[in-house]
């Protein structure tokens, strides 16, 4: 028989998402099986797996020491982590770290997450980074593997939040979801922008493409187009002729909504090669002049209220500010003698 007491961490998650953590090999039809026999019980007690677990709850699995190894997939407890990353986070790009949560600052041109590519990922780096530290084990991995909260593109710069626990998880999106969160941008835009745009528009994805169309109402084409609310702040911050620093207030999250807004309303972002034109021969000056690649954007604060869900509690009242890419600060001084870019 094992006894396993819930901690903080895992409380919060159905009982039948826990046991399919702690035990992968078993099945989920077994699992039930074992419930309705009470060979699996919660705090004494016959379950039916959809249970929210509380800190301190015990569950209890009625195997041999052989059965529960070969349904959890490994000979001990203590079985070697796998190799995550062969590189890791560079201590300077974690920005914030509590007992849940960590900010940290994503370079542009690294995936959020591991595709078919085979590329690293900035998450794959983290658990890496996290392994390298201690802070997680085979057993840890079982009840929560920790992950990114949020994304940006591959070449958008920026923070991102990457959740140890299962609070901080849950807490993180929870407020992503309520948008409570005060997400700010800085970009170069082509032009010179002289007026804030609070801007309420409508995108719709093209998944063929991967690209995003913004219109002043809902497309309704049927099921082939679903356009999507987005609520974006503008304001310039410096400007000259040829471009301009704007900082930029994220209300909603969605796909390409900074790049297609800026495009829509005539200032793309600079540099950017799916929404911004090089009719004026701007883009080609500035990747020249500042050996710039991809979109010249990045996610440069998050602003926390005072109010937030639990997992969060750190956080509460706190602005966190990442970290200003090269390129935006060789911009500054070329273009912008003496100005400051936060």
């Amino acid at each position: 028989m094992k006894e396993i007491r819930v901690t903080k961490e895992q409380a919060g998650q159905r009982l039948n998402k826990f046991l399919g953590r702690i035990l992968p090999a078993a099945g989920t039809s077994f699992l039930y099986k074992m419930l309705r026999k009470k060979n699996i019980t919660l705090n004494d007690a016959k379950a039916d797996g959809n249970e929210t677990l509380r800190d301190g709850d015990v569950v209890r699995v009625y195997f041999s020491d052989d059965t529960y190894a070969k349904m959890s997939g490994v000979s001990t407890a203590e079985a070697a982590l796998p190799t995550f990353a062969l590189h890791t986070v560079p201590e300077d790009h974690i920005v914030y770290e509590d007992d849940s949560l960590m900010a940290v600052y994503k370079p542009a041109g690294i995936l959020c997450q591991k595709d078919d590519t085979g590329a690293e990922s900035l998450n794959e780096q983290l658990l890496q980074y996290l392994a390298d530290r201690g802070d997680i084990t085979s057993e840890s991995l079982w009840n929560f593997k920790p992950g990114i909260c949020n994304r940006l593109d591959r070449n958008t710069a920026g923070i991102l939040w990457f959740a140890k626990t299962l609070k901080g998880a849950q807490g993180m999106a929870q407020a992503l979801r309520e948008r409570s969160i005060g997400k700010y941008y800085y970009a170069f835009l082509v032009g010179k922008l002289e007026e804030s745009h609070d801007s309420v528009l409508y995108l719709t994805k093209n998944s063929e493409t991967n690209t995003v169309t913004i219109t002043e109402k809902p497309l309704s084409t049927g099921s082939e187009a679903k356009s999507e609310r987005v609520h974006t702040g503008i304001e310039p911050v410096v400007s000259n002729r040829r471009v301009t620093l704007a900082r930029i207030r994220l209300y909603t999250g969605k796909s390409h909504q900074i790049r297609s807004v800026c495009k829509h309303i005539g200032f793309p972002v600079l540099g950017d090669p799916k929404y911004s034109t090089d009719n004026d021969g701007l883009n080609s000056y500035f990747r020249a002049k500042y050996h710039l690649h991809g979109q010249q954007l990045f996610a440069y604060s998050y602003e926390f209220p005072e109010e937030v869900p639990e997992g969060l509690e750190e956080l509460s009242g706190e602005t966190i500010t990442g970290i200003v890419p090269e390129t935006f600060s060789s911009i500054m001084l070329g273009e912008f003698p003496g100005e400051t870019l936060l």
